[in-house]
């Protein structure tokens, strides 16, 4: 079985008591690198970036840093709107191209479900880079807009192969 190398934060923040040399360089398996990325995702979208971004307009350099970790606050839009959507589609996959190197090729899609008005389904659909190999992976999230939380969550068993939306969707990819 193949094992990868975490992520700084997950070593970081590793609470095992085995410090061997052996202990760090096992590494994740495909499913736990899997489920860092939808927790490193669900901080991601979970932070609300602070200055707003046109202070920062004439340094360039800004736009990639930690000064841009976040997603906007979306409390003004209706999520009824398909304009207001898109906007949030697009924020989000910004965000995640921004602020997470392990993902390539990112689309996200937001399906509104008539049973749960009061949250936003969305999906997002990448390709997976880990040397030496990429796999294709989709992370299920919900916005509950009155908190503006996310909850994100693998998918499994998902495929990049749709790349059509049914009626309703709001898709965004590059």
């Amino acid at each position: 079985m193949q094992r990868f190398t975490p992520s700084l934060l997950d070593r970081l923040f590793d609470d095992s008591v085995d410090t061997s040399a052996d202990h760090l360089q096992r590494g994740l398996t495909l499913e736990q690198m899997k489920a860092s990325v939808a927790r490193d995702i669900e901080s991601l979208l979970n932070t609300r970036i602070g200055p707003m971004p046109e202070a920062f307009s004439g340094l360039p350099l800004t736009r990639d840093s930690i000064l841009s970790f976040g997603l906007d606050d979306f409390v003004g839009l209706s999520l009824s709107n398909p304009n207001d959507r898109a906007t949030i589609c697009q924020s989000i996959r910004e965000a995640i191209l921004r602020h997470e190197p392990r993902l390539q090729g990112v689309e996200v899609t937001i399906t509104p479900h008539a049973g749960l008005r009061q949250f936003l389904n969305f999906t997002v659909t990448a390709m997976l880079v880990l040397d030496p190999t990429m796999e294709a992976v989709s992370f299920d999230a919900l916005l509950q807009p009155v908190t503006q939380q996310y909850a994100v969550s693998h998918s499994r068993g998902s495929s990049l192969s749709q790349s059509s939306s049914p009626a309703g969707n709001t898709s965004v990819h590059g």
